[in-house]
């Protein structure tokens, strides 16, 4: 085996990973040039007041940007010099710290203003006509943040392992975080497309499986820097007891002796700062027990396939084994700003977050009332959304009276609401055991972009129940609801003690909460025909083979399970 994959030849060989796959200077490098239009802008129409506060945040933005150049120039000097393993652990370390404060600074709602900034200014200003692409960066560097801090996460806890839908998680992650990067890094020379992916679940590290597949889709990018209408492909198809991954380009491809290069085993990662994407990719294909295939032929383009083992559906029915190595991770503290103003010290994922989990936790140990907790949390939500005007109006307003009488018609008004090609709504919701809303927040899809959960509850997005009302091919209505997607933050926000927490704890209670959301929704004014996808429906409903068989099977049937309690009954 390797060396690189023991003691610190593994730390080193993993902070280069992580390094190789962040790519965020030319996404910061974006922000900033966005930023210095926009104060132009500014300058050029005379809005001075506005121009002042701006250029504050943008001589910040320009300070962490020269740190940032620094500390990537300490970092490859290391590697390419051949320093010993602990002097490029230390700095690479240090560049990754570097790289998350800016992204931290950056994604800080309090920072920068630009909604507010540019009702300043015409729309046929440069800076107006340059919002998509800088939303485009905005989404990048978010994907880069959360990328960093699982990576902590991973530090913490080596054993990370869960079962998840490869086609859901992957359609996902290319709509939210991978479009953008192709977009922004080809300069719309290249467009992305997924064919309807195959549900099929796998086990392992989730984190670490989407960025071995953004790994192939930033090889396939880069393969067609000089093609004028590049095309990455990407498939998901079921096969038997396996699912075949593909990430097909039409680029310069390569030759046999590349191919044997990219498959053939490094014995060290030594001086190396290129080529490390698929040495990944190679040893993530490897903790899958997967198997990885490469057809290439120069000036045609490449076909990357990774051939993957499903988890069997006994396996999925069983819930001793739905979810495994579900342990508590310590969460990641934000660093406080030397010298900021208090309200700035809070991160969008860190310290907020947790004075967020404080405020619910305090309501329940105290006895406060629901709507108490519930009014501060959508206050916090929506303050925290890159796109404030667009989102205060979803929840402030409202009162938690409100949401308990009509969640259902609220989802449903803002999917007729809707001003996309595509008409849908997301949601964000939390059901407590009494059946009543513990968190809410929900949004229509608007005419230009398509709003994630991370966008829709910063502080709180991989800790609820996750929905989208969107339309068929038949042009109905159909929820489609996705678990929390960290276990150990969905138990923090439902203040369940460390003791009582267990793989069978986390499969029971999302069991019941979901039963208790379409009971909610169909109370509150959502038709009970309503069709619903349930992601992973025979892990949360094992047995009830009708719910996996008939998607989308209508709300009601799910309204109709059958809850943990009523069952001991």
């Amino acid at each position: 085996m390797a060396d690189y994959r023991d003691g610190i030849k593994k730390e080193v060989a993993e902070i280069k990973f992580l390094i190789h796959d962040l790519r965020v200077e030319r996404f910061i490098n974006e922000i900033v040039h966005f930023h210095v239009t926009l104060n132009t802008d500014l300058e050029i129409y005379s809005i001075d007041q506005a121009q002042i506060l701006h250029g504050e945040d943008l001589l910040a933005l320009k300070a962490k940007a020269v740190g940032l150049r620094k500390a990537f120039q300490d970092y490859s000097n290391a590697v390419r010099s051949f320093s010993p393993d602990r002097t490029v652990l230390m700095v690479g370390k240090h560049y990754v710290d570097t790289i998350f404060d800016t992204c931290e600074l950056i994604l800080n709602p309090l920072w920068g203003r630009i909604d507010k900034v540019l009702t300043f200014l015409p729309g046929d200003s440069h800076s107006a006509r340059s919002r998509a692409p800088y939303q485009n960066c905005i989404g990048w560097i978010r994907g880069v943040y959360n990328r960093i801090l699982h990576f902590r996460e991973e530090e913490e806890e080596k054993g990370l392992y869960e079962e998840f839908d490869v086609g859901t998680e992957l359609h996902d992650f290319t709509r939210d975080v991978v479009s953008a990067y192709v977009a922004e890094k080809s300069s719309a020379n290249a467009t992305i497309e997924m064919e309807k992916p195959d549900s099929a679940v796998i086990g392992g590290n989730r984190y670490r499986f989407r960025r071995m597949y953004f790994n192939l889709v930033m090889n396939a990018v880069d393969a067609m820097d000089d093609t004028t209408e590049g095309l990455v492909r990407v498939t998901v198809a079921a096969e038997g007891d396996h699912v075949e991954l593909t990430v097909t380009d039409n680029g310069a491809g390569m030759t046999p002796q590349k191919k044997l290069h990219l498959m053939k085993e490094r014995q060290t990662l030594d001086g190396e700062l290129d080529s490390l994407g698929f040495v990944f990719v190679r040893q993530t294909v490897k903790d899958f027990k997967a198997k990885l295939f490469i057809d290439s032929e120069v000036g045609k383009g490449t076909t990357v396939t990774v051939s993957i083992p499903c988890v069997s559906a006994e396996e999925r029915a069983n819930p001793a084994t739905a979810v495994r190595a579900v342990q508590s991770v310590k969460p990641v503290a934000a660093k406080e700003k030397v010298g900021a103003p208090a309200e700035q010290s809070e991160s969008v994922a860190g310290a907020a977050l947790a004075s967020v989990r404080g405020l619910i936790a305090g309501a329940k140990v105290r006895g406060a009332a629901p709507a108490a907790a519930n009014t501060n949390l959508a206050a916090v939500a929506a303050e925290s959304v890159d796109e404030p005007a667009a989102v205060v109006d979803a929840e402030p307003a409202r009162t938690n009276d409100d949401k308990q009488r009509s969640c259902g018609r609220m989802i449903y008004c803002d999917y007729e609401s809707s001003q996309a090609q595509f008409p849908g709504a997301i949601f964000a919701i939390a059901i407590d055991e009494d059946g009543r809303i513990d968190f809410f927040t929900h949004k229509p899809y608007g005419p230009h972009w398509n709003i994630t959960h991370e966008d829709l509850a910063p502080m709180l997005y991989e800790s609820t129940v996750r929905g989208r009302l969107e339309e068929d091919e038949l042009k109905r209505p159909v929820l489609i609801f996705k678990p929390p997607s960290s276990v150990r933050e969905y138990f923090d926000f439902k203040n369940v003690p460390e003791r009582e927490r267990s793989a069978e704890k986390h499969v029971q209670m999302l069991h019941d909460e979901y039963i208790l959301i379409a009971r909610k929704l169909i109370d509150t004014g959502l038709s009970s025909d309503t069709g619903v996808e349930l992601a992973e429906s025979l892990k949360w409903f094992p047995g009830q083979r009708r719910l996996a068989e008939s998607e989308p099977f209508p709300l009601a049937l799910l309204a109709e399970q059958v809850l943990t309690v009523e069952d001991a009954s």
